[in-house]
């Protein structure tokens, strides 16, 4: 149910009310300190069992509707390709911003959402969410701690079963689709990001929508990382290993499990609560806006993301590796 409306409420607006857009109203409706007044999406139907649900006061399947409220910050989970068009718009009107990964489709314009942000002085936030994952968050610590010592090696394996046969009508390709989380992964753990990239990558499902890849990434201070994406495994994997000089671990980031391994190979698994990740991502968002503190997941970082997703493309259309300029 929608927050009582009150004085010391922020009022928000959500654009896009697919899957990820309805996450975003259900984690909004449960925050005190906040009121969502606006819902915006293409589809009648969906937004009337929204505002039914939710009790949602205004929807429009216009989102200009939604921007020329007196909301002061909107959630953007509509499809990628709209994502620079919307967000512009937004900071424009003078909303703060967070849209849902990638950024942008093109480096360009996710950099041109940054200096808009910067010139209106709004926050934009982007949705890479495993930065409020509390396993990755506990290993970022013993990362900074040395408890790994110096770090060799990076392996991430993101999978899931037959994508494209459950959403039929979905125009994305693996690494549009997983690449953001797993790049944002490696800069968050090691505060670096790729110098090159060589990916190998088939489209065995869809024709011409890659749904397999494999991903090396060098990276400074002799780093290397091995990312491995499918949509054609059996099952739904979310893992990351990470080892050093003295140390190694895996994440298990959706149960957000992990397990350390020291001198024996004899593995320890660590006492961590699991949290809600969305949940914490969109609450420490209404605090960036509330008291204009920064925030870690921000259009800079969504803005270097793209950048390395643009990169892995071209590495699987020129069969090369391909090195990365500053950004």
């Amino acid at each position: 149910m929608n927050s009582i409306t009150g004085e010391n409420t922020l009022k928000i607006g959500v654009i896009g009310a697919g899957r990820w857009g309805k996450k975003h109203i259900d984690e909004y409706s449960k925050m005190k300190n906040v009121e969502l007044t606006w819902v915006s999406d293409l589809n009648e139907d969906t937004l009337r069992d929204v505002q039914k649900q939710y009790h949602i006061p205004n929807v429009s399947t216009d989102y200009n509707n939604v921007l020329s409220s007196d909301i002061k910050a909107v959630s953007i989970c509509t499809s990628n390709r709209t994502h620079y068009e919307i967000a512009k718009a937004a900071l424009e009107a003078g909303k703060h911003v967070l849209v849902e990964k990638p950024l942008t489709e093109k480096t360009s314009d996710a950099y041109k959402l940054v200096d808009i942000a910067k010139e209106n002085k709004k926050i934009l936030a982007v949705g890479h969410i495993f930065r409020y994952n509390n396993a990755i968050n506990h290993v970022k610590k013993l990362v900074e701690n040395k408890f790994f010592g110096e770090l060799y090696y990076l392996r991430l394996q993101w999978t899931i079963q037959w994508m494209p046969t459950l959403y039929p009508d979905k125009q994305l390709d693996i690494i549009v689709d997983m690449m953001p989380h797993l790049y944002d992964i490696m800069n968050y753990l090691t505060g670096l990001w790729p110098e090159k990239i060589t990916c190998f990558a088939k489209a065995y499902m869809k024709k011409d929508l890659e749904d397999t890849a494999y991903i090396i990434c060098e990276l400074p201070n002799n780093i290397i990382t091995h990312s491995e994406i499918s949509w054609t495994l059996p099952e739904k994997t979310r893992e990351v290993d990470i080892v050093g000089s003295k140390a190694c671990a895996k994440i298990q980031a959706v149960t957000q499990e992990v397990t350390v391994f020291e001198k024996s190979n004899k593995g320890k698994q660590l006492n961590i609560k699991p949290n809600n990740t969305l949940g914490d991502e969109l609450k420490h968002f209404i605090n960036a806006v509330e008291k204009k503190s920064i925030i870690p997941n921000d259009g800079i970082i969504g803005a270097k993301t793209v950048h390395l997703i643009e990169k892995t493309k071209e590495s699987i259309k020129t069969r090369k590796t391909i090195e990365i300029e500053e950004n």
